[in-house]
């Protein structure tokens, strides 16, 4: 069976043959272009960051440590205790125990707060689907990355520990940067 060449049928063009001499020349080739990026940077001295003392900037993005808000007028929590964020949490690393406000015990503007707020940061994946999932914006998630500890029971953070001014060590990279 023979096919002839009409309008409506494509030559393929193939490339050269592998092997062979022209095969050993383009390989021989193309491992030189592979190499001159190495001996670019055999002459470039090593990039040392002190750490403690110079911190590299994150981006404004970045999603780090959590922080639990407060109204700034009221001084009520934001958290209402509704668990969303947990419904959200795709590690199922925070835990809510709510429990309703009364007149003379006012903790958040709704009918109840969250009397229990826990984050287990040795198992939270940095997602920010809490931080999406809550209509109060009652949590978000700030730039601190030195979260770490000796200790697991340590990385669990309480309600305390979230609402309290996170230590500002890292710095932000600015625009352009």
């Amino acid at each position: 069976m023979s096919y002839e060449l009409t309008d409506d049928v494509i030559e393929v063009q193939r490339g050269p043959e592998p092997g062979g001499l022209g095969g050993a020349y383009r390989t021989f080739g193309a491992t030189l272009r592979g190499l001159r990026t190495t001996f670019a940077r055999l002459a470039e001295k090593p990039v040392t960051i002190q750490y403690p003392e110079e911190k590299t900037p994150v981006y404004p993005r970045f999603r780090g440590r959590h922080k639990l808000h407060r109204f700034e007028d009221t001084g009520l929590e934001k958290c209402v205790g509704c668990s969303l964020c947990v419904a959200a949490c795709p590690a199922q690393c925070i835990r809510v125990v709510a429990d309703e406000n009364t007149p003379e015990h006012q903790v958040s503007a709704g009918e109840r707060y969250a009397a229990v707020y826990e984050i287990n940061m040795s198992r939270c994946i940095f997602c920010g689907y809490c931080e999406v999932a809550c209509p109060f914006d009652a949590i978000t998630m700030g730039n601190d990355y030195e979260l770490a500890d000796y200790e697991r029971s340590d990385l669990i953070f309480t309600k305390e520990m979230l609402l309290a001014e996170p230590i500002e060590r890292t710095p932000l990279r600015m625009e352009g940067e």
